[in-house]
C-alpha cells in the first residue's frame, strides 16, 4: 500500500471514530437539553459518518474502489455541512457540538482528498 493509501485507510478510520465521539456528545447534549434540534443533528451525523467510515476504511484496501471511497465522503461532508447549518440556525449549539460537527466534516473532507488523488492516479496509469 502506497502513502496515499495509507493516508486514505487513516482518514476513513479517523471518520469512523469521529462519528462515534458525534454520537456522545449529541447524546450528552441531548440529555442536558432535552433532545433540541442541534443534539438531533450532531447525533445524526455521527450516526452517518461512523457507518460511512467503517465502509470506507473496507474498501480502502483496494485502490480500484477509491473512487466509492469518494462518492462515500462526498455524501458524509455534504450532509454534515447541511446538518451543521441546520443547528446552528434552529438550535443553540454548544462549541462542542459544533466542534464535533466540524471534525466530522474535516474527516470526511480529508477521505475526499485523499480518494480523489488517488482516483486521478490511477487515471494517469
Amino acid at each position: 500500500m502506497n502513502k496515499l493509501g495509507k493516508n486514505l485507510k487513516l482518514s476513513c478510520i479517523a471518520c469512523l471514530f469521529v462519528g462515534l465521539a458525534a454520537i456522545v456528545v449529541g447524546i450528552v447534549a441531548g440529555i442536558q437539553e432535552l433532545f433540541d434540534v442541534d443534539a438531533l443533528a450532531t447525533i445524526v451525523c455521527g450516526l452517518g459518518a461512523t457507518p460511512a467510515g467503517a465502509k470506507a476504511s473496507r474498501l480502502a484496501n483496494v485502490p480500484n474502489n477509491a473512487s466509492k471511497v469518494r462518492t462515500i465522503s462526498l455524501i458524509v461532508l455534504v450532509a454534515t455541512i447541511a446538518f451543521g447549518v441546520v443547528a446552528y440556525l434552529m438550535g443553540n449549539p454548544t462549541p462542542l457540538q459544533l466542534g464535533a460537527l466540524a471534525l466530522v466534516a474535516v474527516a470526511s473532507l480529508a477521505m475526499l482528498v485523499f480518494s480523489h488523488r488517488i482516483v486521478k492516479d490511477l487515471e494517469r496509469v
